[in-house]
């Protein structure tokens, strides 16, 4: 019985030992493997932290050209000054401000009793000398049959038909005094001369107007054009049927449109000394006001072999403004010589980049050449 128990202890005290061994065993694997991990995961920041990453653009050589903002003036496609061609008094406004009108549409009416007075007269004489007309050639006409029979004299028909012509031609001047006072009277009404839009009403009802004075202006808004003044050099760049954008900044949005040179000012303005241009819009979905101030792009410069990169990626220093360029995983600088087009975009010359490169366009705040970059999307 005695040998049994203490065999039975052994195999108890034996089994506690496997099972000890057992738990001791797992604790020294998990904790190598743990010590193992750290290291991996500490070599592996190591070498996350050595790379800076960066995003880079490839250059590729392009034209472009350096463009300048001016500013101009919206004006109807065709703006016409009434003024009057007789004088008097204003007697009634057909048109308001504001107010569209067509072609040979009244404007407003004078009244000059002195112009109707003219006019009676030259009706009343040229129905006089018509009536006297009449009788010389009823004489004339009459000696000339009695001359043919022998009646009458021939210097009684010849002087009968001296007075048929004098008769005749009393009879047209009074006719071109007639017309020229019947052309006073119709003119007393002022009329639009082009179908359109009447923005301004110089006088008021019962103010005198005197021939030459100007009374209105009609604007044509089934177009659009721009007047803008520029310097000599600008002049110079453009011709007439070059295409130019045009802005005009609405409700917090820009307004762009495309339009057409329609000519070039020869000379300058005497005051401002720049010369107008003007580019006709065509669009007819456009309806700006005359008077408001736009901007205008138009490109005074083509350039070559240029490459367009974001602002950004231009840096500085004392020598000058530089890139940072990518090449095989190293960083490398290169000068250049940026010209400003934008707010976020310059051109550098493509010759000036070492071949092979990227630009480094983000991620290049405090890298230094040589750095080991790393290449992110």
């Amino acid at each position: 019985m005695r040998s049994w128990l203490r065999e039975k202890k052994k195999r108890n005290w034996l089994v506690l030992f496997l099972i000890l061994f057992g738990f001791l065993f797992v604790l020294v694997f998990l904790y190598a493997r743990f010590l193992h991990e750290r290291e991996s995961d500490a070599q592996h920041h190591s070498e996350e932290s050595a790379y800076r990453p960066v995003k880079v653009m490839t250059p590729v050589a392009s034209s472009g050209s350096i463009y300048t903002e001016v500013l101009g003036r919206v004006r109807g496609k065709q703006t016409v000054l009434v003024r009057a061609t007789v004088s008097g008094w204003v007697k009634r406004i057909d048109s308001g401000r504001g107010q569209e009108i067509e072609k040979n549409g009244t404007i407003l009416e004078l009244y000059d009793y002195r112009v109707e007075t003219r006019l009676d007269e030259a009706k009343y004489n040229l129905e006089s000398a018509r009536g006297k007309l009449a009788e010389a050639d009823r004489v004339y006409r009459r000696n000339t049959a009695l001359f043919e029979k022998g009646i009458v004299s021939e210097d009684e028909t010849e002087a009968s038909r001296n007075l048929f012509e004098t008769a005749s031609a009393s009879v047209k001047a009074l006719e071109a005094s007639y017309n020229r006072a019947k052309w006073n009277y119709e003119n007393l009404k002022i009329r639009s001369p082009i179908q359109g839009q009447v923005v301004e009403i110089v006088p008021d009802i019962g103010q005198e107007i005197r021939s030459g004075d100007m009374v209105a202006k009609v604007v044509n808004l089934s177009g659009r054009k721009v007047i803008a003044g520029v310097d000599v050099s600008v002049a110079r760049s453009v011709k007439r049927g070059d295409v130019l954008e045009v802005f005009l900044a609405k409700g917090g949005t820009v307004e762009t449109v495309k339009g057409e040179v329609g000519g070039v000012s020869p000379s300058s303005d005497d005051l401002s000394g720049t010369y107008d241009i003007e580019i006709v819009i065509s669009d007819s979905a456009v309806k700006w006001w005359p008077g408001e101030i736009v901007s205008v792009k138009i490109a005074v410069q083509k350039l070559d072999n240029i490459v367009r990169i974001p602002k950004t990626a231009i840096l500085f220093e004392n020598e000058g403004t530089f890139v940072l360029v990518e090449k095989d995983g190293k960083v490398s600088k290169a000068a250049v010589v940026p010209t400003w087009i934008d707010e976020e975009t310059c051109y550098i010359a493509f010759d000036s980049l070492p071949q092979d490169s990227r630009v480094i366009i983000e991620g290049n705040f405090g890298l230094l050449p040589s750095h080991p970059v790393k290449v992110v999307d």
